[in-house]
């Protein structure tokens, strides 16, 4: 006849409550995760701010809706290479204008309404320095 051990049944009690507890806990954890997106019921009728960007995945900005340093809106378009590349932003006073840069950040194109007080809409066309080759109206 084999000799059985006695197994002292208080540590078997403190194992089952131990991966019991355990076991609830990473339940629990996951319940209150905060690395979940929470979603609104309901889409907000009215966001405020005072900026908004358009990132891609590894956080590049690839547009940018903001205020302008003249009081109005801007938006503004980034190029591959990180650089704004067009702006279309009003005036303080409210007159439309969009701004076509090339690489090197230089304004090559610019079209726009409120040239003068009588808010007469303009084109110019720039080279490579900066000289304005074609305008309408003349300036």
């Amino acid at each position: 006849m084999m000799n059985r051990r006695k197994i002292d049944t208080s540590y078997l009690g403190v194992a089952v409550l131990a991966m019991a507890a355990g076991l609830m806990g990473g339940l629990m954890a996951g319940r209150f995760s905060t690395d979940r997106p929470v979603l609104a019921s309901e889409p907000a009728k009215e966001i405020k701010a005072q900026a908004f960007q358009l990132v891609d995945g590894h956080g590049a900005t690839h547009a940018a809706l903001n205020m302008s340093e003249g009081g109005g809106p801007a938006l503004e378009f980034y190029d591959s290479e990180h650089r704004i590349r067009v702006v279309f932003d009003m005036t303080g006073t409210g007159d439309p204008r969009l701004f076509l840069m090339d690489a090197d950040g230089l304004i090559r194109t610019v079209v726009g309404l409120g040239l003068g007080s009588d808010g007469r809409p303009f084109i110019r066309l720039r080279d490579q320095d900066g000289k304005v080759i074609w305008s309408v109206p003349k300036p």
